[in-house]
């Protein structure tokens, strides 16, 4: 605190109150006898600078020399010894300068002695509140620090989950194709490439516009397309305004790809995922197909959406009907609107 930029101020400021008070409060006083106001002004401001500069050379030279002490304790007591030098000198200079009554006595010193340690005890009280609302402050700010790398921990971690449960499932389906046509193969490879790329640029990214999104998801449903042949379908309806929205990256994908793990559909039977927007939320939703033998799910695809959006301060909704199966998405209007998390 003592070496704070209006050093040079509030020591006037101290001063002039203290010399208010000492008229105000009878029986406060520097010495045995009254000391002319005019002459007792310039001494109170005069002190008051002593004592807040003694406390700034303390805090400058003294504080480095003791890092194993708390501060606040070596500010104190050096400031201690300091102040009763400070009185016994200031009482031998009045003492020179006014002579008689204002000499140096037991009774002038121990008066000016309780008026320096009350004008000392007053900044030092300061000086700790002021340490530890900086220090509060600074924990306040690691805190957040350390809430900002923990989140960015927590998105890692769902971008890690993420590809995997991608690549694991097209790369089976890749394995067949090899065997059954090689053009078609080739052909399912390029898109694999085309949206791994996707998603390695959007690794890093929380959020990307929906217009972003489609252009992945149409990249997917062409994977698809390869691999179903007429199978399955898609509606996509998407209102114009909603493309500038944001959305997490690959949700799309994920929800898509649900879709056609956990329901059978044929050239006769056929499953189409239907994608549409609605006010401020893109639906997913597709007719219950449910198959008669589905490996176990782990429930990553959806567990990982709404980790995302719960990361987001946001949420999804999930709607398991008897006949459709349905997942609201919120979209975002501003990537600001998701910074109150941090």
């Amino acid at each position: 605190m003592f070496s704070h930029r209006y050093k040079f101020i509030y020591p006037g400021l101290l001063g002039l109150y203290s010399f208010f008070n000492i008229l105000i409060l009878d029986g406060d006083r520097l010495f045995q006898a009254a000391l002319p106001k005019n002459q007792l002004f310039p001494l109170i401001i005069i002190l008051s600078y002593l004592v807040w500069f003694a406390n700034y050379l303390i805090e400058k030279n003294t504080l480095p020399l003791f890092k194993k002490v708390h501060p606040l304790a070596v500010q104190f007591l050096s400031s201690f010894v300091l102040i009763s030098g400070l009185a016994l000198i200031s009482v031998k200079s009045t003492g020179l300068i006014f002579g008689g009554p204002f000499d140096l006595t037991k009774q002038n010193f121990l008066l000016t002695l309780g008026f320096l340690f009350r004008v000392n005890l007053f900044l030092n009280c300061v000086n700790a509140i002021y340490y530890f609302n900086k220090k509060f402050s600074e924990k306040n700010l690691e805190a957040e620090k350390l809430k900002l790398l923990s989140a960015e921990a927590r998105l890692e971690s769902l971008n890690t989950q993420l590809n995997p449960h991608f690549f694991f499932n097209n790369l089976s389906a890749l394995s067949v194709l090899i065997h059954e046509n090689i053009q078609v193969a080739d052909s399912y490879l390029q898109k694999l490439s085309s949206i791994y790329r996707y998603m390695l640029n959007n690794k890093v990214n929380e959020l990307i516009t929906l217009k972003e999104e489609l252009k992945f998801l149409y990249d997917y449903m062409d994977l698809l397309s390869i691999r179903f042949d007429q199978s399955l379908s898609f509606k996509v309806e998407i209102e114009e305004e909603s493309k500038s929205k944001l959305i997490p990256p690959a949700v799309l994908q994920l929800l898509v790809e649900n879709a056609v793990k956990h329901n059978y559909f044929t050239e006769t039977e056929p499953l189409q995922v239907e994608i549409y927007t609605k006010g401020d939320y893109l639906i997913v939703s597709n007719p219950k197909q449910p198959k008669m033998a589905v490996e176990e799910s782990t429930g990553i695809g959806l567990q990982n959406i709404s980790e995302r959006y719960r990361f987001l301060d946001h949420s999804i909704e999930i709607l398991d009907g008897e006949k459709i199966f349905e997942v609201k998405l919120p979209l975002i209007g501003s990537y600001e609107n998701t910074v109150s998390r941090r």
